[in-house]
């Protein structure tokens, strides 16, 4: 595997910010639905979500309903997406061709007070159902 190297190149998040924040990944470039696309609900920034049922298959992002302000410089708050589980690796915005990285994300996280991780979301995959 190549060696993989970390660049900041992040996108400012301006929407309104209501309970849930919602990400949708895409399969194909553009936010095309040919190759289909998964929707991540969640309610906290600084929290890592990995994307174990859509690994390596995003070409491009959307997301709504995200913190529109942070402790970033104009008191921004951005999104990253990530090359590696747990928020880690290389970070990258919405359409992921364009920065050599397509169908290669496994994990995002919104940024509003630092790049720190706060949290990983459990993987549904290790869950049991309950009895």
């Amino acid at each position: 595997m190549a060696p993989r190297f970390v660049t900041m190149l992040l996108f400012a998040v301006y929407f309104t910010t209501t309970a849930a924040e919602v990400v949708r990944l895409f399969g194909d470039t553009n936010f095309g639905l040919g190759s289909g696309s998964w929707l991540f609900e969640f309610s906290m920034a600084q929290f890592c979500v990995n994307t174990v049922a859509f690994d390596d298959k995003a070409s491009s992002a959307q997301w709504g309903d995200l913190p529109q302000t942070g402790s970033f410089p104009n008191n921004q708050a951005f999104i990253a997406f990530y090359t590696e589980q747990n928020c880690t690796g290389t970070e990258f915005p919405t359409i992921f061709a364009l920065n050599g990285i397509d169908n290669q994300i496994l994990s995002f996280m919104v940024w509003k007070t630092s790049d720190k991780v706060g949290g990983v979301a459990a993987d549904p995959r290790n869950r049991h159902p309950r009895l």
